[in-house]
């Protein structure tokens, strides 16, 4: 049988400490009960995960990431968009946000925009401030 691991990035699949694959393609599976792991080191990110396999037959197996902690501020302030989503203006403190890359834009009316690509870890806070009165 099959597993494709659903998560919206790459990461490493291990069997027993052991990798035997990437959860950007199909893995080929014995039939069975297995019990991996999904890391992904970048992130700080591990979840265990059991899985039945049937021969012949491909088993999805969605993964659920946690939310970290963003903080934001900009001088002298902004509204910001994190994908696309307006959370609001700065100063903006403990902010879940689901692990992963993110783009973070910071908009003044008079000032204008300043994009930023940012990785929401599962361990420590992401901290992004910037100037708009400077161009990056």
């Amino acid at each position: 049988g099959h597993l494709v691991v659903q998560v919206p990035f790459e990461m490493r699949v291990l069997s027993r400490g052991a990798q035997i694959g990437l959860t950007s393609g199909r893995l080929a599976l014995p039939p069975g009960t297995h019990e991996l792991e999904i890391v992904s080191d970048t992130l700080d990110f591990r979840t265990p995960a059991r899985v039945d396999i049937v021969a012949g037959r491909t088993t999805r197996l969605p993964i659920t990431l946690p939310k970290g902690v963003v903080h934001l501020n900009a001088t002298p302030w902004a509204e910001v968009w994190i994908d696309g989503q307006k959370v609001g203006e700065t100063p903006i403190g403990n902010l879940p946000v689901t692990i992963g890359p993110h783009e973070v834009v910071f908009r003044h009316p008079e000032l204008g925009e300043q994009v930023h690509a940012a990785t929401v870890t599962a361990s420590a806070p992401l901290r992004l401030s910037v100037d708009l009165t400077r161009k990056p």
